[in-house]
């Protein structure tokens, strides 16, 4: 029986592609190899730059990773984050502080899962579906929404007001023009206790045995139904969160650049870690790296489609881990 495909090389295989795609627009790999890395670990703004991309990623992952194992399919973790935003905003700006802006955020984006959820489970309705649709729905709002009742007081700009330097977060400042915010342990913690979760305590274990074999679980007398609910409801509540970060901790404000499909790369980061909350932290950082070697790459070459190289990479690295998935199991049944 061949061995299954590990991460490394999953991800070393959807890389070299993605190289011969780059070489075909007259980049060489060496030079957009040099880029990527400069550009996401180079110095020490570049670092910060990476780590800061790197919570919203873990965090929206770390969501996808609940609903996953409990055998729900939440593809709505951009419009979750977005209506985390938009709560975090308008939370952080009535307060004046960023601690109500995180619980807003988190409680946000709950509550837009929990109506796909709640679809699902009661009336059979694939979250599939009502996720990816609430995603357009959700970036429907937000637009709506920075240019009507919570745009910014002169009317100028499509964003709401910024907010009040107490309701940002705390950041550590690593070397000139190089800080990180408060997101970055929030986000290793909540990773932290999504592995627990799921492993060390009856509600995760009931969970990934419901995935599996749910009429099991039900003969023992568990709330099931009930249980999966709870869980996707945390899988937007940390979406939701990473929404409230990104605005409490980067934006100041809440504006369409929140929209920039961290949800959707997220999933990618999931797949890659195989669920697994303990190498989520690494399938995250590769992500994050991307997105800013990425940006860096577009800067130094001025070459058609560059800004869309990291989804390019993105949906390789999907395909290369499914691909693989389905190795594994033409090679069980070959052995069986």
């Amino acid at each position: 029986m061949r061995r299954v495909p590990r991460g490394a090389v999953v991800t070393i295989a959807a890389l070299a592609l993605a190289l011969v795609l780059l070489a075909l627009q007259g980049l060489g790999p060496l030079d957009a190899l040099t880029y990527l890395v400069r550009g996401a670990f180079g110095d020490a703004p570049a670092l910060c730059a990476t780590l800061r991309k790197l919570v919203p990623l873990l965090l929206c992952s770390a969501g996808i990773l609940v609903a996953f194992q409990a055998g729900l399919w939440n593809i709505g973790a951009e419009g979750q984050l977005l209506a985390g935003a938009l709560a975090a905003g308008a939370a952080g700006v009535a307060s004046g502080h960023w601690l109500p802006a995180l619980a807003a955020g988190a409680l946000g984006g709950a509550l837009w899962a929990a109506l796909p959820a709640a679809l699902a489970l009661w009336r059979r309705v694939p979250e599939v579906l009502s996720t990816l649709m609430l995603n357009g729905v959700a970036l429907e709002l937000l637009r709506w929404l920075v240019t009507g009742p919570l745009q910014e007081p002169s009317h100028q700009f499509p964003q709401s007001p910024q907010l009040p330097l107490a309701a940002r977060l705390p950041q550590v400042e690593l070397a000139r023009s190089a800080a990180l915010h408060l997101g970055l342990p929030l986000a290793l913690l909540a990773t932290l206790l999504v592995g627990w979760l799921l492993t060390r305590t009856r509600f995760g274990l009931a969970l990934r045995a419901g995935a599996e074999s749910p009429r099991l679980v039900l003969a023992l007398g568990l709330p099931l139904r009930r249980w999966r609910f709870l869980a996707f409801a945390l899988a937007g509540a940390l979406a939701g969160l990473a929404g409230a970060v990104e605005v409490t901790g980067v934006a100041g404000a809440v504006d369409r650049s929140l929209a920039s499909g961290v949800g959707y790369a997220a999933i990618a980061a999931a797949l890659l870690a195989r669920l697994a909350a303990t190498r989520l932290p690494l399938a995250a950082l590769l992500f994050a790296a991307l997105a800013a070697g990425t940006t860096a790459l577009q800067l130094q070459e001025n070459l058609p489609g560059i800004d869309r190289f990291g989804l390019v990479l993105q949906g390789l690295v999907i395909l290369a881990v499914l691909a693989g998935r389905r190795t594994a199991t033409v090679d069980a049944e070959g052995g069986a």
